[in-house]
């Protein structure tokens, strides 16, 4: 029997995935919500792991193979499509050779792909080693997923050297340690293949398990002050450094776990709130099943709104390449966000659906 989902957790990965489409899409606050919004999908997935993955070859394995289907595959997979589409998308200037694009902070010119770079680049992402523009946002599926089998496999280690006995304090040891490596890796700006993120986000998995074990839910009162006060503490965070973990980028250690407590804080005691009002709790319940397509796609949907806005303002057509978007200011952030959002979720509606009639078939 497949275990029920629960809807609180899946509208914190709901409020995650908004803060992530929003900080993409130019949201003035986009320093505050990097302090925390993406630590909060690595806490979660460590809430989620269970230590009897470790007690096991045989769950090991399964384990392993979940996590192949579920971020591998869809890393490779996403990125060998967006490698597939270059040429095609030079044409409709959704990408663009215009050298004039470079002049566009963060823009590079694309070139025309063939069949060798293709399956080139394909066997490069088999390895985590890069990605596509449109597919830039996976940096996290790639980091999860090593994160994941890393964690998994020291689980397992661990109950062999100690005959099955609680693995928390050693695991907690090693998340320090790794998480100074990590720190130290972005002090000397070393990331091959994203370990210096793996090191550095290892803690923070090991953190969502802590907290599965320690936390539960306030009443209503007592979760919105528990809302305010970590708020302000992010608040003031933000005026004392940033975290930017794409980049491996952060103050230091302890303003990193600092920062991912307050967010998780502010995330998991907001969505027990947003349980009380059925209708808001369940848009984010429902983006939260989405994280995936909206993950994959949103940097795509954006393309939507730019083109437009050039329908309408005027600009020549290389400009719809600009990455992630091309207007800024005033309230063009909501309309990135919001086709950000609905497009992937639409998209991600009709696969599971061509799926489940093929499936049938």
């Amino acid at each position: 029997m497949a275990k029920q989902r629960d809807p609180v957790l899946d509208s914190m990965r709901g409020i995650g995935i908004v803060l992530m489409v929003l900080g993409h899409a130019g949201f003035p606050g986009s320093g505050f919500i990097y302090l925390f919004h993406m630590a909060l999908f690595f806490m979660l997935s460590g809430w989620f792991f269970s230590p009897h993955t470790g007690e096991s070859t045989h769950r090991l394995a399964y384990f392993a193979r979940r996590k192949v289907l579920t971020l591998w595959l869809p890393f490779v997979a996403a990125n060998t499509v967006y490698t597939l589409l270059t040429n095609l998308f030079l044409k409709l200037n959704i990408l663009t050779a215009d050298p004039r694009i470079a002049d566009l902070p963060g823009n590079s010119v694309t070139t025309p792909v063939t069949a060798k770079d293709i399956i080139g680049r394909t066997a490069h992402w088999c390895v985590f080693d890069g990605g596509t523009q449109l597919g830039g946002a996976m940096w996290f599926i790639q980091a999860l997923f090593q994160i994941s089998l890393l964690y998994a496999a020291i689980e397992f280690l661990l109950k062999k050297l100690l005959r099955g006995g609680d693995t928390f304090i050693p695991q907690g040891i090693l998340s320090g340690v790794l998480l100074w490596l990590g720190w130290q890796a972005q002090r000397a700006g070393w990331n091959v293949w994203g370990l210096g993120i793996v090191a550095s986000c290892y803690g923070l998995f090991y953190l969502g398990g802590v907290l599965h074990r320690v936390q539960h839910p306030h009443g209503p009162a007592r979760g919105a002050l528990c809302c305010a006060g970590a708020f302000v503490a992010l608040l003031v965070l933000g005026q004392l450094g940033s975290v930017g973990l794409a980049d491996n980028s952060y103050t230091g250690p302890l303003y990193l776990l600092a920062a991912s407590l307050a967010g998780w804080m502010l995330v998991y005691e907001g969505a027990h709130l947003l349980a009380l009002v059925p209708a808001v709790g369940g848009v984010f319940s429902t983006l939260g099943r989405a994280t995936m397509p909206i993950v994959i796609l949103h940097f795509l949907a954006f393309k939507l709104v730019t083109w437009l806005g050039l329908l309408a303002a005027g600009g020549e057509s290389y400009l719809l390449a600009a990455f992630p978007i091309y207007f800024t200011g005033g309230l063009w952030w909501v309309a990135y966000t919001a086709v950000g959002l609905a497009l992937p979720l639409a998209a991600g509606v009709a696969w599971s659906r061509i799926k489940k009639v093929a499936h049938r078939g």
